[in-house]
């Protein structure tokens, strides 16, 4: 029946929030219509938090296999996700009062446009190496349609469901979820289909290079393979484990010859379209409706009426202690979602090379889109019989499952063999597909928590305020880990070459160590290449570059916790009559 109501419906429907308003006389049943389009709205985003399945293509877009020194770090392209959750956060803030005004239709479709734009602008930038057009596409346009796609399908079902609210949010954010969980495969066989490899040249056994000062390689001059002169990077066994080409082999290839794939993709056609289509059919109730059989003292904040108004909000305690409580639970889940690709790959990889390859770190991020899709809907249905208080207090537990993660890496890394390894990896994925479950709850459960707190009339702007600390916490975690990820990597480095023989390092990098510096910045001394020639028995540091990372955001889900704890209800009605007496 939903199929076919739609199929009557396919001209051009109107974007004004009348048209978009269904009369109030509204048979209950029909409004579960309203959950399909909100769906594919939310379906159609959910990609932007798999941002991670682009990370290693961004970072190796002209060397390909591995980085070069002319290609983009971590600390270049990690803040591209911080920056669209800045943006975000300002479109919620400044756009929450015009969703609501403006209905859903026009919200959706500007949102869906919006990021459908973003994808190809961001491929455009990709393809002309131009980190400038990236930031515009995903940073500034992704976080643009990122805000109000997200905003106007969690308000409408939110008023047509005023007596589960819990349940409502449930529905419309489990398909955000959802989005992020397809869209890894989907991501993964475009960047396959248009995957080059770069030219092989030859092992390093048969190729002789020389460096140049600002510390990247090129062809010797007196090689006997390759083009002199010709830039090139040299990939490591470590290096290709994380591409999906298992053909290639160890050794020199020639620079910008080669293609990641990552410019050639067309999603942003295709979440564009969905999510503009999807926008126009969807619907909010008439002021006065209310399901049939739903009595309610409109006088409290379980009703639809109530409000208090979002200035005010502004100034109670409450909103501080709620802004923390998303904000410190957020940070530790984006900077998993940001980077779970990469990091998978670097905790695991090398301790268990056979089972974490690169198809099985794509299964892994798809697996916490599904977690963040579960989460968002089983929490959010919970807290309608536990309470929303008492299920951000749950969110807890995550700090044993994050502070515990170091434990798991060091257990790994000195076991005897991979089956030792594999009990540390599946308490690893099992832990961290739980920790993301209760990052999707934060924000199903967050816009019943304000309706419940401030009550519903106004819920809408009140979100988008509060979403600015989810913005906060997405700047800091990716941010924090690039940071915190590249110093240890440097320390990492630099142990290494303590232990690495003056006479190795000189023939392998045609460079004495004292003057390694401006090889660690152009990328040609890496931890892979320094591990080929470190002494047997020594232990590879990759894994180890997140314990900074896991304690930090353990110490902040427990601030967040008692932030939680401090959060009192508020007496809307008497505060709301108060107001109406200083008026008078």
């Amino acid at each position: 029946m939903l199929l076919a109501d739609y199929a009557c419906h396919l001209i051009i429907l109107p974007l004004s929030i009348e048209s978009a308003t269904a009369p109030i006389v509204y048979p209950t049943e029909q409004r579960w219509k309203a959950i399909p389009p909100a769906n594919f709205v939310h379906l159609s985003i959910g990609a932007v938090y798999v941002y991670s399945m682009w990370t290693p293509g961004l970072t190796t877009a002209l060397g390909v296999v591995t980085s070069s020194a002319l290609d983009w770090g971590y600390t270049d392209v990690l803040p591209v996700f911080s920056m669209a959750a800045v943006t975000l956060g300002l479109t919620t803030h400044f756009g929450g009062e015009w969703v609501e005004r403006s209905g859903p239709r026009l919200a959706g479709t500007v949102g869906s446009i919006c990021w459908g734009s973003a994808l190809i602008t961001t491929g455009i930038g990709v393809e002309f190496h131009s980190l400038p057009l990236v930031y515009a596409g995903y940073s500034l346009l992704g976080g643009i349609g990122w805000g109000l796609c997200y905003l106007a399908p969690v308000t409408t079902c939110m008023k047509w469901f005023p007596d589960r609210r819990g349940l409502a949010t449930g529905l419309a954010l489990s398909c955000f979820g959802l989005g992020a969980a397809i869209a890894p495969p989907i991501i993964q066989s475009f960047i396959d289909l248009f995957f080059v490899a770069p030219d092989f040249i030859g092992s390093l056994h048969d190729v002789t290079l020389s460096t140049l000062p600002d510390g990247s390689q090129v062809i010797s001059e007196c090689s006997q393979n390759g083009i002199p002169h010709k830039p090139v990077v040299v990939a490591t066994d470590m290096d290709l484990a994380k591409v999906t080409d298992s053909s290639l082999s160890p050794g020199v290839y020639y620079l910008n010859s080669g293609d990641t794939g990552l410019s050639k993709f067309s999603l942003g056609v295709i979440y564009g379209s969905v999510g503009t289509v999807a926008s126009r059919f969807m619907k909010v109730p008439s002021p006065g409706w209310v399901p049939s059989g739903y009595e309610v003292d409109q006088k409290t904040t379980a009703g639809t009426k109530v409000g208090l108004p979002v200035d005010y909000v502004m100034k109670t305690n409450q909103f501080p202690l709620l802004w923390f409580s998303v904000f410190g639970n957020a940070t530790g889940g984006l900077a998993l979602l940001s980077s779970s690709k990469l990091m998978i790959s670097d905790i695991w990889a090398g301790a268990l090379p056979g089972i974490v390859t690169a198809s099985f770190c794509t299964g892994y991020v798809a697996a916490l889109g599904s977690a963040n899709a579960m989460g968002r809907f089983g929490w959010a249905f919970a807290s309608d019989w536990i309470g929303r208080k008492n299920t951000y207090s749950l969110f807890a537990l995550g700090v044993p499952i994050v502070g515990g993660c170091p434990y798991l890496c060091h257990a790994a890394m000195e076991s005897t063999g991979s089956n030792e390894a594999i009990l540390p990896l599946a308490a690893f994925y099992t832990g961290s597909i739980l920790a993301i479950t209760f990052y999707g709850g934060i924000f199903s459960v967050l816009p019943a928590y304000i309706a419940d707190l401030y009550g519903q009339k106004n819920a809408g702007a009140i979100h988008g305020k509060v979403l600015t600390a989810w913005a906060a916490s997405a700047v800091c975690g990716p941010m924090g880990l690039a940071y915190l990820r590249t110093s240890a990597e440097k320390n990492a480095i630099q142990d290494l070459l303590d232990r690495v023989d003056d006479t190795m390092f000189e023939e392998t990098f045609d460079c004495v160590k004292a003057n390694a510096e401006p090889l660690i910045d152009a990328k040609t001394v890496t931890i892979s290449r320094l591990m080929e020639i470190a002494p047997g028995g020594t232990i590879d540091p990759t894994p180890f570059l997140y314990d900074s990372t896991c304690y930090v955001a353990a110490g902040l889900i427990t601030a967040s916790a008692f932030a939680n704890l401090a959060i009192r209800p508020l007496n809307v009605a008497k505060i709301l009559k108060r107001m109406e007496q200083e008026r008078a």
